[in-house]
């Protein structure tokens, strides 16, 4: 058997660490040589995650230079803006990176305008590949930096990706998205307090003002020119996209409901539309296309996608849905399906794709 790829995880005491190091740990071609956190430093992970318990009694939370010491690969499951300077020095140790935070997934000045922060190092940013791999696949291929995407940008980029290579979309469209409280992270606030929460539904950064709308009219710009494999540096102009997320009292899981009033909806159906989407996701293995439309609890705890369309001929539009776990397809799942591809090994390598029922 091959040598196994030395990894590491930075922030593997917040949600998506923990969603990285369950997928890691069961992936045939690597060994978790170290993970980081400043909170837990020197203290095992089942104090930290009761989940882990008994699994790795010799890995204890360590330092991030440890970690960058210790690996090939790092993982960065940390905030946007610290982390930044963590990926140059891990590229300056001849160390690939996977950043599932913010820093690496707009142009800098997108960045500063979306973020309010003028970007660390903006020079890397020509050497990052965007994770999306259903859309972003051959660019991948080789990739020492991939910036791997926010979960509700992936949500509503896949529904309305197929609409865009195939000249289907009006002149702007509409993301309605349902997502669950884990979405927030794992840091206690008022708003998502249980008494707070519960048989609640609340609006939040609408009205162009959260900051994965800029990730979806990108992609979405990128998929209008390009079609289908995407390529992230190449000149695009964004589509317009109105962004409203709410926050429901589930733990996971995002529902994205995009609509859009293309010309000539009317020689549309509502089977032509789930067969566009078939054709456009038929080589996608975490991918699935269906004439149902998508419910949560059917990607709880996968690392699938599962789609849909209808055709409203009443008013002219169409309706894009999809289903994500947001800590899964939308986060730990995504990186280290992007970084099978980057390494060769098969895609789904490490992955869940059932959900979780009930």
């Amino acid at each position: 058997m091959a040598e196994r790829l030395q990894v590491g995880v930075l922030g593997a005491s917040g949600y998506g660490g923990a969603g990285l190091l369950e997928r890691l740990t069961r992936h045939r071609g690597v060994s978790v040589a170290a993970v980081g956190s400043r909170q837990y430093q020197g203290e095992p992970l089942e104090a930290c995650w009761p989940q882990f318990a008994g699994l790795f009694p010799e890995q204890r939370f360590e330092s991030t230079e440890a970690v960058l010491e210790r690996c090939e690969v790092v993982f960065c499951a940390t905030p946007h803006g610290a982390t930044a300077p963590l990926v140059k020095r891990a590229l300056d140790a001849g160390l690939a990176v996977v950043d599932l935070s913010a820093d690496f997934r707009l142009a800098p000045e997108t960045y500063t305008t979306w973020y309010g922060l003028d970007h660390p190092h903006p020079e890397l940013y020509p050497r990052a590949s965007y994770g999306l791999v259903e859309l972003h696949r051959q660019e991948l291929a080789g990739a020492r930096l991939i910036a791997s995407p926010g979960c509700n940008a992936t949500a509503a980029s896949l529904a309305l990706a197929p609409l865009a290579a195939a000249g289907l979309l009006g002149p702007s469209a509409v993301a309605g998205i349902v997502t669950g409280v884990s979405g927030a992270g794992r840091a206690p606030s008022q708003e998502l307090h249980f008494s707070e929460m519960s048989e609640n539904a609340r609006p939040y950064k609408v009205a162009g003002t959260h900051r994965h709308t800029a990730e979806i009219e990108a992609t979405v710009g990128r998929a209008r020119a390009q079609g289908k494999q995407l390529r992230t540096h190449e000149p695009f102009h964004p589509y317009p996209v109105s962004f409203n997320p709410v926050v429901v009292p589930m733990a996971r899981g995002i529902l994205a409901s995009c609509t859009t009033a293309p010309d000539g909806a009317g020689q549309l159906s509502d089977d032509a539309l789930v067969a566009l989407f078939d054709e456009y996701y038929a080589d996608d293995p975490m991918i699935v296309v269906q004439g149902d439309l998508p419910q949560t609890k059917a990607v709880a705890g996968s690392d699938r996608a599962v789609l849909s369309a209808r055709l409203d001929a009443r008013n002219g539009t169409v309706a894009a849905f999809c289903a994500i776990d947001n800590l899964g397809k939308g986060a730990a799942g995504q990186a280290v399906q992007a970084f099978n591809v980057a390494f060769g090994f098969e895609e789904a390598e490490g992955l869940a794709r059932g959900g979780m029922w009930p």
